[in-house]
């Protein structure tokens, strides 16, 4: 085994100040970032499940606005039928002309007539994308 002279002690002594040096910088980066990651993760789960409170509450919201919507529909219906059962037994001078029958029906009918109609009316003065002919600016001069 040989002695360590001075010599040899002063560079191993340097080499473990400038390794626990590093070691420390080593850790102190790698330790602000793993906080870093453990924060930005609780961030991802806190909104992950906002999210999902938010799609519940969604969902649940449209659901009853459509059985709302829907109960509305039925009330209506059923206003309409008594308007138009009253209607009969008490303006009976009135019984050629009924005030709420089929009215509906025969709007939507002719609506749908009418919509025939001006398709076929449209198609045949719509504008064209193209001329008949060329415009000349393009021809070779004679």
């Amino acid at each position: 085994m040989q002695n360590w002279t001075p010599e040899m002690w002063q560079p191993a002594l340097i080499g473990l100040v400038v390794g626990f040096v590093l070691a420390y910088l080593l850790l102190r980066f790698t330790k602000d970032s793993v906080k870093k990651q453990v924060k930005t993760e609780t961030e991802l789960q806190k909104v992950k499940s906002e999210l999902a409170q938010q799609k519940q509450y969604l969902e649940k919201h449209f659901s009853e606005s459509a059985d709302l919507l829907k109960t509305l529909a039925q009330d209506y219906q059923k206003l309409y039928q008594h308007l138009a059962t009253s209607s009969v037994q008490l303006l009976p001078q009135l019984e050629g002309k009924p005030l709420f029958k089929n009215q509906l029906e025969q709007k939507k009918t002719e609506e749908t007539a009418t919509k025939g109609e001006s398709e076929n009316h449209t198609e045949e003065n719509a504008p064209r994308d193209y001329s008949e002919g060329s415009s000349g600016i393009l021809k070779a001069e004679k």
